[in-house]
């Protein structure tokens, strides 16, 4: 049976028949809905946008740096303070161990599925095409309202560290912050509109700063540890304790004994501090996620099947051991009871950096230093924005091609002359206009958390629906198997497509972590709700308006997406995918016309294939 003849039976993904080149010349799941719209407005989007397909310009270098920019953002310059306030230094490098394990487990899953469906839109493709419809649909909406969500937060983040460039702890109006925000935003939207070959260019360059700050801060640490520059930690011996003794939820807000503290309103013992190490892995697993990028470049990379994969398999490998080292390092010169450390559920927060690299400059005669990492780290929260952008409108265009009735097909399904889906990029761009509730909260603290808590919850889904459709995928070669038609264990499955190995136990492990933490990633709001009559006496701990945020940020998403997965297959029946129905879904067309990944041999070509994901 062709592919053109199975998708007529209503079983493969619209995305089956599109050409190797990214063309849309699927249809739409339930073609009824496009014959209502009048031809005036099809007319109109017709004449404002002309093409209907991406433009595979995206070498393997542009493809790691875009996924490599969207990984590097905060989270190892700012959201680390967070994670040692609440664990300790001990307990923020466990948890980023954690946290790199089940993203990378998740990424070894998709970089199989990608090799054999190298298609634009494959984060959607693979359950829609493997489980069901209306989970793809699920999954491509709320992962482009993750990444604009993201986008916000960051960008709100990136002017929460433009606020501190001020002396004496000043901070700057809210005209100067709003004009942050909106210059900001127009250098987003223009990078993303200037086309892919281009922006592409960009993000290489970004990759390699950010590269240059990586080292520079790391080197900086292991400089201050040895006694360059001169050092203040107060009375306490802060290398006593790599673990906070407990779990303490306005943090260990002095340079007392830890403790001392521990008779105060938290969790103690050994449950204290398992619970802090878990409650820091939910949070740096925020910093852990955008990999899942180099995904989002299939229906943009001039070779997927040759660059895909591998990107998939390697590429999260350079930024999770970033985040590990760099957290082990500045873990060595900071205290997880200094005051300026950024506490998530305390009331009270001082306004200076709460990046840790900073703090710990701070403590220095070296005067100059604040300043300058507070500009790269403006930059680095910045440009994982940019990228956040580029991730949404991709996702929007597909969703638009395969799910749009035919007025959004026309417009925000096609492109402009130069093949940029400029509609869906204004689209998604709108978001943006959220990073201006940081104007609300002074502090931009609570904004950052909800919307954050928001993206992680919502991705974690859209990891879950990955390793679901994975675990099909699998179980349909095996059927193939079993008819003696083709084996995933055979030699040319190997030489075309990459084989994962210890398949499906990483899928297995992706989805019971993506699902712990979609389950529990809202706790501590439950748990300090439910008890805040004891904890009202201590100032100290956040308002219950604030919690609730937390809340809605932490639970909002996953409601959202099983709503969104409810609702498509009540109105449209879909049904659940057949194993026996998988075998076209493996074979797809202009294979032979692809160039296709070559297995490195020898120490000089693993040397070569490392560096070009590096470079």
């Amino acid at each position: 049976m062709s592919i053109v003849e199975s998708n007529s039976k209503g079983f493969n993904s619209p995305f089956e028949v599109r050409s190797y080149q990214g063309g849309s010349d699927h249809q739409s799941i339930d073609s009824r809905s496009t014959t209502n719209h009048n031809g005036t407005r099809s007319h109109l989007a017709r004449r404002l946008f002309d093409n209907d397909r991406l433009d595979r310009k995206l070498k393997r270098h542009h493809i790691t740096s875009i996924a490599f920019s969207g990984t590097i953002g905060i989270g190892l310059f700012v959201t680390s303070g967070q994670i040692i306030s609440i664990s300790g230094s001990g307990g923020c490098v466990i948890s980023f161990v954690v946290a790199g394990l089940i993203v990378i487990a998740v990424m070894r899953t998709l970089a199989e599925m990608v090799s054999v469906r190298p298609l634009s839109g494959a984060l959607i493709d693979f359950p829609h095409t493997f489980v069901d419809p209306a989970l793809g649909f699920a999954v491509g909406i709320m992962y482009c309202l993750a990444q604009c969500l993201s986008m916000a937060a960051l960008t709100s983040a990136a002017a929460r560290i433009a606020d501190n460039f001020l002396p004496d702890g000043r901070t700057l109006a809210n005209e100067q912050k709003a004009g942050i925000i909106t210059g900001l935003l127009i250098i987003t939207l223009l990078s993303n509109a200037c086309g892919v070959q281009l922006y592409g260019r960009l993000e290489r360059v970004v990759k390699w700063l950010k590269y240059f700050i990586i080292i520079g801060v790391c080197v900086l640490m292991i400089i201050i540890n040895v006694g360059v520059g001169g050092k203040s930690f107060g009375t306490t011996n802060y290398t006593q304790h790599a673990m906070a003794p407990s779990l303490r939820w306005a943090g260990f807000n002095s340079t007392a004994d830890a403790e001392e503290k521990s008779s105060e309103f938290g969790i103690q013992g050994h449950t204290g501090r398992f619970l802090g190490v878990w409650t820091s892995t939910t949070l740096a697993i925020f910093a852990c996620m955008g990999g899942d990028l180099v995904i989002v470049t299939a229906g943009e990379a001039e070779a997927p099947r040759r660059d895909l994969a591998p990107s998939a398999r390697f590429m999260y490998l350079v930024p999770i051991s970033c985040y590990i080292f760099g957290s082990f390092l500045v873990g060595f010169n900071i205290n997880f009871m200094d005051a300026k450390l950024f506490h998530p559920f305390a009331s009270w927060n001082y306004t200076t950096s709460h990046s840790p690299f900073i703090i710990a400059v701070g403590y220095t005669s070296i005067r100059v230093l604040p300043a300058l990492l507070k500009a790269c780290f403006l930059f680095s929260a910045y440009t994982a924005a940019n990228t956040g952008l580029f991730a949404s409108s991709r996702t929007l265009f597909a969703i638009a091609q395969l799910y749009g009735n035919d007025f959004i097909k026309r417009t925000i399904g096609t492109t402009n002359s130069g093949h940029t889906p400029i509609a869906a990029i204004i689209c998604c761009s709108s978001f943006g206009l959220l990073a201006f509730l940081g104007l609300a909260d002074g502090t931009y603290n609570q904004p950052i958390l909800s919307l954050s808590s928001f993206f992680v919850s919502t991705l974690a889904c859209v990891y879950i629906s990955e390793c679901i459709a994975f675990l099909r995928f699998k179980k349909g070669l095996t059927t193939l198997d079993e008819k003696d038609v083709f084996s995933r264990d055979e030699e040319l499955y190997r030489k075309r497509h990459y084989r994962a190995h210890w398949q499906p136990l990483c899928a297995i492990f992706g989805l019971a972590g993506c699902l712990l933490v979609v389950m529990f990633s809202g706790w501590p709001a439950i748990y300090l709700l439910k008890n805040y009559d004891a904890v009202k006496p201590d100032q100290s701990i956040k308002p219950q308006l604030m919690l609730i945020g937390d809340l809605l940020g932490a639970y909002l998403g996953p409601l959202l997406f099983l709503s969104l997965f409810i609702i498509y297959k009540f109105v449209y029946g879909t049904e659940f995918r057949s194993l026996s129905d998988f075998e076209d879904a493996y074979f797809l067309p202009n294979f032979d016309q692809e160039p296709l990944a070559k297995r490195p041999h020898g120490f000089k070509a693993w040397i070569k294939e490392i560096w070009s994901f590096v470079k």
